[in-house]
């Protein structure tokens, strides 16, 4: 490993450690990601960053890469520019990321276990989320398959009292938004949520334009013993698709769309419906569940240089059963915290396109427990188990292929909490991510079923230091990965990679000087290779080895706020070139700015991305060119570019 960014952590670290704070920062109340279920702090031995309400709303982003882009272990890779189709990367996964990463929107998965799709940013509506809980590293035990790099759970609010706003919003590329949303608590317990989202953009490239229509429902009852919800949602997704640009293309004109893939879009709508319940047994008992029943219809069209693409059709319906038991005990001081519990999930999954069709009929069980056992006021250890089962029903044309598998997966951990200010904690989680149709099959050229399921272990150790305006963390960790499951862009096939790892370290830090002026920054060092077979020795395509974010937020006159963030990523290989032979990706640096007013029932913001208008491009792969030659080809990001909000508040 580089020692020299070692250093650096390590005396950042010291110094952010010996600066007094001055001005308390608010700490989140509850955090649901560590066991499944709400606790009033963090009991695992897991680095788990909380992104508050009061920091979405000044950050006041359009999609959730705006608010996760240069955070400590994450980043992001977006092939359009317009955040529509990011993938966020926790610990350094590149042209795989979506599905090593796992998101969850109040619990909820929203990967897919069946096909290589990435997770639906798109469905989350950022006014309504409350906090954002960030889990750095594998989570196998709790969260099992793609749990491998890292888990976000993005939790929105309930109803306590009544409440309605109106928003309105416009920028470039004759970009614009409306919401509005209501919502109140009924003296019967009853309370709901209800709001519509409608989203326009032509965006930065040509061939780019996109149309978003949300519609939102949650109810919550709450009785004497607990609570039910009910969540709906209608999600239509319009997009045309620009494309890559090679080198020439990209220098005569970064904003075009090449020829070949006029006419590429996708048209996705999806419905999700969701009811869960939680009931208190007894003082020491108590269940959760939720069943969920997701359907998605996509018709799409994507083309190559040497050929024009053709209407295909993509379904899916997924249905999931995730129940579970926690336990709480009185314990040295401490509390004994046991979960235990069940993941059902069945998929029904279409693909047809001009090569022929991709059929599966997937099942996946799982069963888990884990155990904090504190052993007095300061010290705890973690430990869990998960089994996990797949069968999968594969068909292309013909008889299915049955590709069954199981695993299991265990971890242990520990926690020193000397003082309310210090947590000191380290340990080993396995993790897994079951092949999927698309992994399996290949059906451009043929590819015979054969890709292994990928495992890994990571290590991890961190010290947190939380005082009243200040906070510091610093994390350690070494994920090794066997029969990583990747994608060889130049050659257009799915591949194990016999053994990978990634080493890294991360520093974040905040320091509130006052009551209105708070700095902060991150510092990201990954270091992913290959340790075995062809390519060993090479790095991880698409990973910046070196990334990192300063900002600051200033309330420099009553009811004006000022934010300013600077955001760093040095080259990154290509995706696909696993023999590294091709030019790098070249790094970045990009500063925005939020400018806010907020008084009485109105907000207003004008954020600036890309302030200094640095070209540069935020993706690129190999890719074949008219000749099926490999050239190197980018994704361009957007220039300078400016968003008008103004938004009402009703209670």
């Amino acid at each position: 490993m580089n020692k020299t960014p070692v250093n650096l952590l390590l005396a950042g670290f010291t110094a952010l450690c010996s600066i007094p704070g001055q001005a308390e920062l608010v700490l989140p109340t509850l955090v649901v990601s560590a066991s499944r279920s709400e606790q009033p702090t963090i009991t695992t031995p897991a680095s788990i960053t909380i992104i508050t309400r009061q920091e979405i709303q000044k950050y006041h982003a359009r999609d959730l890469s705006e608010i996760l882009r240069g955070r400590g272990g994450i980043q992001i890779d977006d092939l359009s520019g317009s955040g529509r189709n990011a993938t966020i990367d926790m610990r350094g996964f590149g042209p795989t990321a979506g599905a090593n990463t796992l998101i969850l929107l109040n619990g909820r998965r929203l990967n897919n276990s069946s096909d290589r799709a990435n997770p639906d940013l798109n469905s989350i509506d950022l006014q309504q989320v409350e906090r954002i809980e960030i889990i750095q590293g594998s989570a196998g035990i709790l969260f099992g398959n793609q749990a491998v790099g890292g888990v976000i759970n993005i939790i929105t609010q309930q109803s306590e009292g009544f409440q309605a706003d109106v928003l309105a919003g416009a920028g470039n590329y004759h970009g614009y938004n409306i919401r509005a949303g209501i919502g109140d608590r009924l003296e019967n317990g009853l309370s709901y949520q209800i709001s519509a989202d409608k989203q326009h953009n032509d965006n930065y490239r040509d061939n780019n334009e996109t149309d978003r229509k949300a519609l939102n429902l949650r109810l919550d009852y709450g009785y004497q013993s607990g609570n039910i919800f009910f969540e709906q949602q209608f999600l239509h997704d319009e997009e045309q698709l620009p494309g890559s640009l090679f080198q020439a293309e990209l220098e005569q004109d970064r904003r075009q769309s090449a020829a070949a893939y006029k006419g590429d879009f996708s048209d996705s709508r999806t419905r999700v419906s969701r009811i869960g319940l939680r009931h208190e047994i007894d003082p020491s008992w108590r269940f959760e569940g939720e069943f969920t029943y997701r359907r998605n219809d996509r018709d799409f069209q994507t083309s190559f240089r040497a050929f024009p693409g053709s209407l295909s059709t993509q379904d899916r319906t997924v249905r999931g059963l995730n129940p579970r038991f926690i336990g709480t005990f009185p314990l040295s001081g401490s509390d004994l915290l046991i979960t235990a519990g069940a993941d059902y999930e069945r998929t029904d999954y279409e693909l047809i396109t001009t090569f022929g069709p991709q059929i599966l009929d997937q099942e996946v069980d799982a069963y888990y427990v884990q155990v904090v056992m504190p052993f007095s006021s300061a010290w705890s250890a973690t430990a869990g188990v998960r089994h996990a089962a797949v069968e999968n029903a594969i068909s292309t044309g013909g008889d299915p292929d049955n590709l069954d598998d199981s695993i299991n997966v265990g971890s242990l951990g520990l926690v020193y909490q000397p003082t309310p200010a210090w947590r000191l904690f380290a340990r080993a989680d396995q993790n897994y991510r079951f092949a999927t149709v698309d992994e399996h099959t290949n059906v451009v050229f043929g590819q015979p079923v054969g890709i292994k399921n990928q495992t890994g272990t990571s290590y991890e150790a961190g010290v947190e230091w939380n005082t009243p305006g200040l906070r510091a963390k610093l994390l350690a960790y070494r994920l090794d990965l066997d029969d990583e499951i990747s994608f060889d862009t130049g050659g257009f096939v799915n591949t194990n990679l016999d053994k990978t790892r990634r080493e890294g370290l991360i520093l974040e830090g905040e320091w509130a000087l006052n009551s209105s002026l708070t700095l902060g920054g991150s510092f990201t060092y990954t270091n992913p290779e290959i340790t075995a077979g062809a390519f060993e020795g090479n790095r991880i395509p698409l990973v910046s080895t070196n990334s990192a974010r300063l900002f600051s937020d200033w309330g420099f006159v009553p009811h004006w706020s000022l934010l300013a963030e600077a955001l760093f990523a040095d080259e990154r290989v290509l995706g696909g070139d696993f023999a590294n032979d091709f030019p790098t990706l070249g790094g970045y640096a990009v500063v925005n700015s939020v400018l806010s007013y907020a008084a009485d029932h109105w907000h207003a913001t004008l954020r600036a991305n890309n302030l200094l208008d640095k070209a540069y491009s935020s993706s690129g792969a190999v890719g074949f060119d008219e000749t099926f030659t490999s050239r190197d080809a980018y994704f361009p990001a957007p220039e300078r570019n400016f968003w008008l909000t103004l938004a009402y508040h009703f209670q």
